[in-house]
């Protein structure tokens, strides 16, 4: 007859192979919940750069608006005229500041 000692030892070693598929199985949920917080975490940094990008081009779509808007006025068509094409009005008399470098401005 078996002891009672060999009994529990039996009844362990029976056992040794449930242990470790559930020990498997913890693994593998624990590594399955540990990689979804990182990629929920870099979705989340990635959704805040995109709701910055979008606000920045409401703001562009604003602007450009505005100036649609302002085109056909006498001062966006001076102003035009001025920094684009370089134009003066009649008698003007423009000032270059020589020891100004062009790429300070």
């Amino acid at each position: 007859m078996d002891t009672i000692e060999q009994k529990k030892k039996r009844i362990r070693k029976g056992n040794r192979p449930f242990y470790m598929i559930l020990l498997v199985v913890g693994l593998y949920v624990a590594w399955v919940f540990v990689d979804q917080q990182i990629r929920l975490h870099a979705l989340t940094e990635q959704e805040e750069v995109y709701k910055s990008k979008v606000e920045q081009l409401k703001q562009e779509i604003a602007r450009r608006e505005e100036e649609v808007k302002n085109a056909n006025t006498p001062e966006f068509i001076e102003k035009v005229a001025r920094e684009q094409l370089k134009m003066i009005k009649p008698n003007e008399i423009i000032y270059i500041d020589m020891h100004k470098s062009k790429y300070s401005q």
